[in-house]
Formats: C-alpha cells, structure tokens, sequence
C-alpha cells in the first residue's frame, strides 16, 4: 500500500497532530488508553473479526486497538493502522516490537487522501479516528474503495458535547475565567464533527455504504 498523499487537504489537522496534541497522546497513552478502550471494545464487537481477515484500523493513535486486532485475526490475518501523527505511530510501532506482532504493519497515512489499495481489506475499524476529516464524504469514499465487495466497518465516535460531561465539566470549569468565544462550527474536524447521528448516515450512504 503506497503511501502518498495530497498535505495540504487535512494539512491543519496534519499540524496539530504532529506537534502539542500528537506528543501529548504519546505521552499518555496509558491514560488514554484506559478512558477509550472500553468504548473500543463496543465497536469491535459490532465488527466482529474473524481469523485470517485483513483489516484497516483508521487513526489508529498509539496502536493498541491496532494490536487488539491481530489478536483476533489471527497468524493468518494482517492489521495495517494508519495515522497521521508522527508522535503517536513511534510508540505504535515500538508497542508491536515489545510483543513481537508480525501480523501489524503502521503507516503515516491520510485516509482521506492516501492510497489505501483498492477491494484490499476484509473490514474496516476505528476508535475516535474518523471525525477529523475536512472532507468526510471524500475521505470515506477513499476508505469505502479499500474494502472488499461486502467488506463492512465499524467505528466509534463522539456523541454531542450535551451527552458527554467528560469534556463538558472542564469547559464549563475553565469558561469564566477565558475570554468570550464564539460557538464552534459542529460540522469542522474536531473530536464532535459526527454528533448528528444523520449527518454521519447521509456521509456513509454517500459513500457507497449499505446497511448503515
């Protein structure tokens, strides 16, 4: 799978996971790794993989949903995860050598842009990786192309600030003391970009998606 790919479609969100966020998930990604794998595990289970599969794990971060993966595919399978963030895919990559996987392989790859290989892949998964497009519906198209015919994919994503005082609590702790903001744009990269459940249909139907 190359991994060529056009800098400047995400290049904003290429920037900011390359420097102050990329470095700092690679610092914590125990933490991280305990607040957002039983989330994972919801998405696995929807994607059930099966031994001998080849599966595509999309901002695959510190690796290890990436790891999880070739646990359950087996000797005979293979799991590629993609990121776009320097920082996080050395550790990635250093987790693989630790327990010595040969069923892994992780590249710094754009999925919107990169080329991903055509009918290549049994399945697709994500865990928080797929909100941080500035193209959504060209980025799945792209992911849409890399799966087999009745390849399926299963990913999790953030529902609105509303439902999810994690993020609301600290926001609303830090607000007096911060000058006044004007409301975010909910359809820009960012970690609530898929809240509306419609919006993330219509994209994947689009896309060429069934049964979503």
């Amino acid at each position: 799978m190359a991994a060529s790919q056009d800098p400047a479609a995400n290049a904003e969100q290429i920037d900011y996971w390359n420097t102050g966020a990329g470095e700092i998930w690679a610092e914590l990604q125990e933490q991280l790794d305990r607040q957002t794998e039983p989330l994972g595990r919801e998405a696995l289970r929807a994607l059930a993989p099966q031994p001998g599969e080849r599966i595509l794990d999309i901002g695959c971060g510190c690796g290890q949903s990436t790891l999880q993966l070739a646990e359950r595919v087996g000797p005979g399978g293979e799991v590629v995860g993609i990121d776009i963030s320097r920082p996080m895919l050395e550790v990635a990559r250093g987790r693989a050598v630790a327990v010595a996987s040969d069923r892994v392989e992780f590249l710094e790859v754009d999925a919107q842009t990169g080329d991903l290989g055509r009918g290549r892949f049994d399945a697709v998964y994500s865990r928080f990786g797929v909100m941080f497009f500035g193209d959504p519906a060209a980025a799945f198209a792209n992911i849409r192309a890399a799966l087999k015919a009745g390849g399926r994919m299963a990913f999790v994503c953030w529902r609105p600030m509303a439902e999810n005082p994690l993020m609301r609590a600290p926001m609303q702790a830090a607000a007096p003391l911060l000058p006044p903001m004007p409301p975010p744009d909910p359809l820009a990269p960012g970690p609530f970009a898929f809240a509306d459940p419609e919006r993330v249909r219509r994209i994947l139907t689009e896309a060429g998606f069934s049964g979503v």
